[in-house]
């Protein structure tokens, strides 16, 4: 399992679209991705509704789990789901 946070940059934080962009990159993964605050439990990305839940705005910091060793893949899919909660 690999581990990486950021921080969100987006103005309207994990919200609708945001949330779409990244569950879609999560869904195509060829390994389970689960997200979180830092020291809250962990939900599923590949779905909409469990990341709208997480209440994630501009500032916070999210927690990205990967559950594989691959760590080029991992990084890869990282920097994608970045993307749509950056500016």
């Amino acid at each position: 399992m690999i581990i990486k946070e950021c921080v969100i940059t987006v103005k309207v934080g994990l919200h609708a679209r945001p949330a779409n962009e990244f569950s879609a990159i999560a869904k195509a993964a060829p390994f389970e991705i689960t997200v979180g605050k830092p020291g809250a439990p962990l939900v599923k990305a590949n779905s909409p509704l469990r990341l709208l839940t997480l209440k994630a705005h501009e500032g916070d910091t999210l927690t990205i789990a990967f559950a594989t060793d691959d760590e080029g893949a991992a990084n890869e899919l990282f920097e994608k789901l970045v993307a749509t909660i950056s500016e």
